[in-house]
């Protein structure tokens, strides 16, 4: 037979016993940080817990005057007070609490808006009469224009 159709037999040329050792090691490796990765913050409670920041009863308070939103997620201080700084209170009502800015989707059927990317900004007010209140704003996310607005009267708890 000629040289050419001869299958080689044994380690290939500068194959030294040591590389399969290497080749051991890197693959417990690869194994032990894939396992780290998948496993990483598995059955952790989320850093940001924002639906218990809203005060009690806030969606069905907004689904009764016709608002719904919905994938709520935190904004970075910046852009908090970037917003904060557009958003100004109905009726001249005064803060109870810093506002609460989250980012979301929401829908009005009264202005007929569906899924609408905004930033939520909700502020718990007191009235001039000792009544609390809460004030909502959806404001536009890249031009802090204000879509909508709304308030509802609180009953004596704080939330």
């Amino acid at each position: 037979m000629s040289h050419d159709y001869v299958r080689p037999t044994g380690r290939p040329p500068g194959f030294k016993p040591v590389h399969l050792l290497y080749g051991a090691v890197l693959g417990v490796v690869w194994l032990v940080l894939m396992v780290v990765v998948v496993t990483r913050g598995h059955g952790d409670p989320s850093s940001v817990d924002v639906y218990s920041q809203l005060p009690p009863a806030f969606t069905n308070e907004l689904a009764a005057k016709g608002v719904l939103y919905q994938g709520l997620s935190p904004v970075d201080s910046a852009t908090e007070a970037q917003v904060t700084s557009h958003v100004s209170l109905e009726g001249g009502a005064t803060p109870s609490r810093s506002p609460i800015v989250l980012r979301t989707s929401f829908s009005d059927s009264a202005k007929g808006i569906t899924d609408q990317p905004a930033l939520m900004v909700v502020v718990p007010t007191t009235g001039g009469a000792g009544g609390s209140a809460v004030s909502v704003a959806f404001v536009d996310p890249t031009t802090y224009k204000t879509l909508t607005t709304l308030s509802y009267a609180t009953s004596g708890s704080s939330g």
